[in-house]
């Protein structure tokens, strides 16, 4: 079976195996995004703004070639610098293709552009009766031819802006579903391992509390739960084990202070008259009294109580077996004895009830 530490390493490390993968998954989804964005910005926004520039540099063309026809003088400074900002456009939009066929599309555009430059310096170089007509007949189909081109490759690059709009979207959504079921997960985890650390150790540790507090208060009869095989599940047989060793010595001491007593009451037997053997903490240890003689056994404890300071210092400066006599009634007196051990070293009082007459 596992041991504690190695639970605790699994579910710390499985929690931040998820917090791994919803970091690693946050960076790569949206690294995914900015590069759908960043390839919008530098490949399709290009084109597009390009084939505006075009459209307008063209729009700008077509209204002076008008001028020019209506006017029969020629704007040849303004139609130069026309002719630069769309060769400047259609250069740009010529370095940045991208997209399948929109090389094609270019090369369209750059020839009916010199087919339409050829007609309008060819038509506006002379003065003509019906300039409208001219106009008409020869550079309005040249006109329309370039700018359905230019139309084409910026509906290309618009659609393909959407699709990649589209296709971030898509990765956004991708990646928040991911990390809401990453997030879910974790936090169901941590719900669950939060609930087997309650189980598994907060709450063992608590019964451990409980019982050492019922130990101090006197109840030795309860056990620590040593099912588990664990180092809390150690510790519980260490401690059930020590538990039971002292119930076992105290069990040994109680029957062998019993056997003591006993045969301390059958020497005191021995004595004529009803005895008391107290200890030098005034506790009755054995007790021959009879009937009549019961009752007096409080007053000799009271006594004793009273007298055994000055008896035992006297027994200490004179260093001599100490014998007193207390009277308990009109009928009864006390016989006290100090017992000593080694003749030097106090243990208790003998006390005898006899007769007072």
């Amino acid at each position: 079976m596992m041991t504690l530490r190695t639970r605790l390493l699994l579910g710390y490390g499985y929690i931040m195996l998820l917090l791994l993968l919803t970091a690693g998954s946050s960076a790569v989804g949206f690294y995914q995004i900015s590069n759908a964005i960043d390839q919008i910005l530098s490949e399709n926004f290009r084109s597009v703004a390009a084939s505006v520039e075009m459209l307008e540099s063209l729009e700008r063309q077509n209204t002076l070639s008008i001028q020019a026809l209506l006017e029969g003088r020629a704007l040849t400074e303004e139609l130069e610098g026309a002719d630069a900002n769309f060769a400047r456009s259609l250069a740009d939009a010529r370095s940045n293709i991208t997209l399948t066929g929109e090389a094609e599309i270019i090369t369209s555009i750059e020839t009916g552009y010199a087919t339409y430059e050829q007609a309008r310096d060819r038509i506006t170089a002379t003065r003509h009766a019906q300039p409208l007509v001219v106009f008409n007949a020869e550079l309005f189909g040249p006109y329309t031819e370039v700018k359905e081109s230019v139309f084409r490759l910026l509906n290309a690059n618009h659609q393909a802006i959407i699709v990649a709009d589209r296709d971030a979207r898509e990765t956004a959504l991708h990646t928040a579903g991911w990390l809401g079921l990453l997030v879910t997960i974790a936090l169901i985890s941590m719900a669950v391992l939060a609930r087997l650390l309650q189980r598994e150790i907060i709450s063992r540790l608590q019964e451990l509390a409980d019982v050492a507090e019922e130990i101090l208060v006197g109840d030795h009869s309860r056990r620590f739960d040593m099912r588990q095989n664990d180092e809390l599940g150690i510790v519980a047989r260490q401690l059930n084990a020590a538990l039971d060793a002292r119930d076992e010595l105290q069990a040994e001491m109680r029957g062998r202070i019993n056997q003591e007593k006993q045969l301390v009451l059958g020497l005191m037997e021995e004595y004529a008259d009803p005895c008391l053997l107290i200890g030098l903490d005034n506790k009755v240890i054995a007790a021959t009294l009879v009937e009549q003689t019961e009752p007096h056994a409080e007053a000799v404890l009271a006594w004793l109580s009273e007298h055994r300071k000055e008896l035992l210092e006297g027994f200490r400066l004179e260093r001599k077996p100490l014998r007193t006599s207390c009277p308990l009634s009109d009928d009864f007196k006390a016989q006290i004895r100090l017992l000593t051990a080694e003749g030097r070293r106090p243990v208790g009082w003998l006390v005898k009830i006899e007769s007072a007459t």
